[in-house]
């Protein structure tokens, strides 16, 4: 079936000014943004080729017919080359040539089973309105740490959920796979999401070289509220093979938002508003948090992997995610037990376990330490007993 540009202006998504600004400000560039009867915007790099004096890019977008202009002031490349490049930078849609509209036509239709689930694009509409909104607001009234929380919105509704588990072959499956974090054919938790190569926003030194085929993202909320919106993201970046992605300047890991009171809940159960009287698990990385909510406090206990998963998942269990090492976000008072699993490959984890476990202990709490083995973290740990293991 035909698609005639009229249609294709209809149907395709496109990136509102503040929506790529935000993006692009993430990934490292500088953008300078012009109001008037069109936005403008410039960035100090010319991302088209690599430039790197000052406002060699310009982006101009016209609201009425939601159309991108690119404009090289550097060099002789075509505006279609500019916006396939910044559409590589942002993660966020740009360009309606045909390669562009094929590429959103296939990303919109359901995946296989077995795989992450693609969500329903967001209509024109929707988008025009929030289009519509952003530009009604002083310059004045826009805050680059709003903008970083929206943006990580955007990234999170972009995502797919794991519907019935990663496949076998998908790089996200065989990450787990090879770290032995996660059995196979089982849903990831509700707060673990893919990120598409394509929706991947990246920094200006690594998007030609970047391996990544795309991400896990792990949704950060507040603890008091399971439910809030997504305004913290994390995202790890995972190349076809399962392996790190060096998709960044600084790593294969990136965080979106500012919350400090946010992070990543991971439940056997959907997520729900209230988990009063669960067992808490606090650790730093994703992985670690799977590897515990898998089974890793049970699993020298049941000797099988398999038992220690159905032992956790039968428990009142709820693993924190600080995706870093700061236990700010942790409320004690509503849980029966908190127990904290420092990395032993880090000489700073413990010391700061014990510091915090013990001001909760004097509040009346609850508290454990898990103690690895030197050079552990516990995803590391729960590879190495999984290892000795046959099932």
């Amino acid at each position: 079936m035909a698609y005639n540009p009229k249609n294709r202006q209809e149907e395709i998504p496109i990136a509102t000014p503040a929506e790529l600004a935000a993006a692009l400000r993430a990934g490292g560039y500088a953008v300078r943004e012009t109001h008037g009867r069109t936005f403008d915007l410039h960035t100090s790099t010319a991302i088209c080729h690599g430039g790197d004096s000052d406002h060699k890019l310009g982006l101009a977008f016209d609201a009425d017919r939601r159309h991108w202009n690119g404009h090289c002031l550097t060099g002789t490349c075509t505006q279609t080359a500019i916006l396939h490049r910044v559409q590589e930078a942002s993660g966020l849609a740009v360009c309606r040539c045909d390669a562009c509209f094929q590429n959103w036509r296939e990303g919109a239709t359901a995946a296989p089973g077995g795989h992450f689930a693609r969500k329903p694009t967001p209509t024109p509409q929707s988008n025009a309105n929030k289009g519509a909104e952003s530009r009604s607001k002083p310059k004045s009234g826009r805050k680059h740490g709003a903008d970083m929380r929206d943006y990580a919105a955007q990234l999170w509704a972009a995502a797919r959920p794991s519907t019935e588990g990663p496949g076998r072959d998908h790089p996200a499956g065989q990450w787990l796979r090879r770290r032995r974090l996660w059995p196979g054919g089982v849903p990831l938790p509700d707060n673990v999401r893919w990120l598409t190569r394509q929706r991947l926003p990246g920094g200006p030194a690594t998007r030609p070289l970047s391996t990544a085929a795309g991400a896990l993202a792990l949704a950060m909320r507040p603890l008091s509220d399971p439910l809030a919106p997504v305004h913290k993201l994390q995202l790890i970046a995972i190349d076809a093979n399962g392996g790190k992605a060096q998709h960044w300047h600084n790593g294969d890991k990136r965080t979106y938002g500012a919350d400090p009171s946010a992070v990543g809940l991971l439940t056997h159960w959907p997520v729900v508003a209230d988990l009063t009287g669960c067992d808490l698990h606090v650790c730093e990385g994703l992985a670690d948090g799977l590897a515990v909510l898998a089974g890793l406090p049970f699993e020298e206990r049941r000797g099988s992997a398999a038992r220690a998963f159905a032992y956790a998942r039968a428990g009142q269990i709820a693993v924190a995610v600080l995706a870093g090492k700061s236990y700010q976000g942790i409320d004690p008072a509503p849980w029966a037990t908190i127990t904290l699993w420092p990395d032993a490959d880090d000489a700073d984890a413990l010391p700061a376990a014990r510091a915090q476990a013990q001001q909760w202990a004097d509040q009346g709490h609850l508290i454990e330490i898990a103690r690895l083995p030197t050079g552990y973290d516990p995803a590391g740990f729960a590879q190495e007993l999984r290892e000795t293991q046959n099932d």
